[in-house]
């Protein structure tokens, strides 16, 4: 039985590859994002649709949500990352982050919340996409990295109270993996590098991981999973 998936960022990198995930196992999916020519590009894919919003806007994301008959997996993807030192950080800079990392999470899980209380049967799954910043952060990005400790108590906060419901919360932490952040860094593919060190994962790495978590039953929950290049330098090898 096919289900209905929204996937936010889902446009490009870990997002694309969580839709072509979910197509290929024949289930209808949403694509959300700002990029309307990458959207349409993922149109040709089977059972999938594609939405201009910009998930930090409450109204475009109610509007959204509202347009749906049953949610049964939300993927929250979008994001963005940071570099900046501490002290050059301005408020902008710190409310840009913190809108599209935490508030724009905050709004889709709300509105799937409330469709998936009332939907028959109840129930559904939120599958967060976190960071293994969370765990050890990179140097110079606050923000990102306050951003994903905000995801991780979102996603226990949301596994406690979406009990009563049916709804289960989950967090993917992906290391190292192909987005317009490692391109903007020189890296034009996923797979090996100049040295063990500079593996790239792909996108649909991390997608199979989303696609194992909503394939469980409603009663189990992989809750966190933290998915990296075995040899990246941070988090396994830092004391």
């Amino acid at each position: 039985m096919s289900r209905t998936v929204v996937v936010t960022g889902g446009a490009k990198g870990i997002g694309r590859a969580v839709v072509e995930k979910f197509s290929a196992l024949g289930d209808d999916v949403l694509a959300l994002g700002r990029d309307e020519a990458a959207l349409n590009r993922l149109t040709g894919l089977a059972g999938v649709r594609a939405a201009v919003c910009d998930v930090t806007d409450e109204d475009a994301v109610n509007r959204v949500f509202a347009a749906l008959g049953d949610v049964d997996v939300l993927v929250n993807n979008a994001g963005i990352a940071t570099h900046k030192d501490t002290e050059d950080i301005t408020l902008q800079y710190w409310q840009e982050a913190l809108a599209i990392n935490i508030t724009a999470p905050f709004l889709c899980s709300r509105e799937a919340i409330r469709i998936m209380k009332a939907q028959t049967p109840q129930g559904g799954r939120i599958i967060n996409i976190g960071s293994v910043s969370q765990k050890t952060p990179r140097p110079d990005s606050l923000p990102y990295t306050v951003c994903k400790h905000g995801l991780q108590g979102m996603t226990h906060q949301l596994t406690m109270d979406g009990r009563k419901y049916g709804v289960v919360s989950s967090i993917i932490h992906p290391g190292a993996t192909l987005s317009s952040f490692t391109t903007r860094r020189g890296r034009a593919k996923a797979g090996p590098g100049a040295t063990p060190e500079d593996y790239v994962m792909a996108g649909e790495d991390v997608a199979k991981v989303a696609v194992l978590m909503a394939a469980l039953p409603g009663e189990v929950n992989l809750y966190e999973g933290v998915i990296l290049p075995n040899h990246m330098k941070s988090f396994i090898s830092r004391g």
